[in-house]
């Protein structure tokens, strides 16, 4: 499909991206993900913009399935490695988008720094809504809103955002807040960025 031949823009960094701070930055989200929502053994879930995996195969233990979904093949490259070496069989790679699967019934969907490179967020609430189960959540983790300093040699749709703006956006839509904090922050062009989780229940 069309979406999928766009340019690959993290093709030159996927090799190196499981350094020690992304590690240790994901495994901080996955820490604020399981102490705001149960999983369970049965469960499945899905993961947009999953990268090389670093949020996605830590969850994989605690699920019955997790769907990585990516639209970089070359980060989806080293995810397979990963896989493959780890003998990890619960894991469906999809690449793309999420609305263009024909995923449905889930339990979750998690998104970590992955919403604000995405255009229109309401449309993208809507899909994800259709997608969940009954009481399903949507887990976001992401930069609080900042100056565009953030993304300074790529554009991007969104610089960060309002932790309260898209609280009430996934109310409106019918989501039931479950939890929102700021609970780490990341740094980068000598800047801190502040780093939010909104965990919202359908």
């Amino acid at each position: 499909m069309i979406e999928n031949k766009m340019t690959d823009n993290f093709e030159l960094k996927a090799k190196t991206w499981d350094n020690p701070i992304q590690i240790k930055r994901t495994s901080n989200f996955v820490e604020q993900l399981c102490y705001g929502i149960f999983l369970y053994k049965e469960d499945n879930i899905a993961e947009v913009g999953c990268g090389t995996g670093l949020v996605g195969l830590q969850l994989s233990k605690l699920v019955n399935k997790i769907y990585m979904i990516d639209n970089s093949p070359s980060m989806l490259n080293v995810l397979r490695e990963k896989i493959n070496e780890s003998n990890i069989n619960n894991v469906e790679i999809i690449e793309g988008e999420l609305e263009n699967s024909n995923l449905n019934n889930l339990s979750g969907v998690i998104s970590f720094m992955t919403l604000h490179h995405i255009e229109d967020i309401s449309s993208f609430i809507d899909k994800v809504k259709e997608k969940l189960k009954d009481n399903g959540f949507l887990a976001i983790g992401d930069i609080v809103k900042e100056d565009g300093s953030f993304h300074s040699d790529v554009k991007v749709p969104h610089s960060g955002f309002d932790v309260e703006e898209l609280s009430k956006t996934l109310e409106e839509k019918g989501f039931t807040i479950l939890r929102k904090s700021i609970y780490d922050s990341m740094e980068k062009n000598n800047k801190d960025y502040p780093l939010f989780i909104i965990i919202a229940q359908k």
